[in-house]
């Protein structure tokens, strides 16, 4: 197993839950460029395959209509995840067992996170600018994904270094603003104390 595609391409489904898998199916079955692991042949199925490429060409629209794209990434907080876990385990080779906990662990937690910076980031943008930025958001993180996709397709040790970078900048950015939430209920509990005497 390369990392580099297995987790790669389970950050790149926090964006977009179908894309990345269907390009590993491609890869796998149509270039031979990568092993696919047999508990996970069916990935590749045709059947597999058309409903990936109808839900990608979906997640690709639906994320650009206002009010639509919060409830699509609502109901992706747990199908990306569930994707993100699919395609590394699908990319792990001959594992099989116990040995597979890692990468379903691994690769659904990479897209959760992944999901988690993206669905915070558009309501922020909702809440900011009343959504006219979510569109153009919304191309940028299509083009990242792209972009993604393809690094963990074919520059896998790329795609490491930009996934480990992006972990540690959102645990940092996490720590920051739990302190912030934290401070702020210090405060307001010190002024409703205040308040009431």
């Amino acid at each position: 197993m390369d990392i580099g595609t297995a987790y790669g391409l389970s950050f790149a489904s926090g964006i977009n839950a179908y894309l990345p898998l269907l390009s590993y199916s491609i890869a796998v079955r149509f270039f031979h460029l990568y092993k696919i692991n047999p508990d996970f042949a069916f990935v590749t199925n045709d059947w597999f395959m058309i409903g990936l490429a109808v839900l990608a060409l979906a997640d690709l629209f639906a994320d650009k209509i206002p009010g639509v794209d919060h409830v699509w990434d609502a109901i992706h907080t747990v199908l990306r995840p569930i994707a993100g876990a699919l395609v590394a385990a699908a990319a792990t080779g001959d594992a099989s067992g116990a040995a597979l906990a890692v990468p379903l662990i691994a690769g659904g937690s990479i897209a959760g996170i992944t999901h988690a910076t993206k669905a915070t980031t558009r309501a922020a943008s909702t809440v900011g600018t009343a959504g006219l930025l979510n569109i153009v958001l919304s191309i940028l993180e299509d083009i990242g994904m792209a972009l993604s996709v393809l690094l963990s397709l074919f520059l896998p040790a790329v795609m490491v270094i930009i996934v480990a970078v992006c972990l540690v900048l959102f645990i940092v950015v996490s720590i920051k603003l739990y302190k912030k939430v934290k401070a702020r209920r210090l405060r307001k509990q010190q002024a409703e104390m205040i308040t009431s005497v």
